[in-house]
């Protein structure tokens, strides 16, 4: 799943090496954190948050199992 993301959001960004997912698990759901270069942080979110929450549809339709949670670092 990590690997999903990094490619995913590899392609939006301008600052591809400064780009980490961590995950923890927490009351048995996978959280992943993503951990930007401060000037990719609004083209990872996108106008009203739509290419975050493409992105977490994205990861959400790849596991049907269970939830995945997906948060920007700030």
């Amino acid at each position: 799943m990590e690997e999903l993301i990094l490619n995913i959001v590899k392609e939006i960004v301008e600052y591809k090496d400064e780009v980490k997912v961590d995950k923890y698990i927490k009351n048995a759901r996978e959280h992943y954190v993503l951990s930007l270069h401060p000037d990719d942080v609004g083209r990872v979110i996108g106008k009203k948050g739509m290419t975050i929450n493409a992105i977490r549809t994205v990861i959400n339709s790849t596991n049907f199992s269970k939830k995945v949670y997906l948060n920007i670092l700030e």
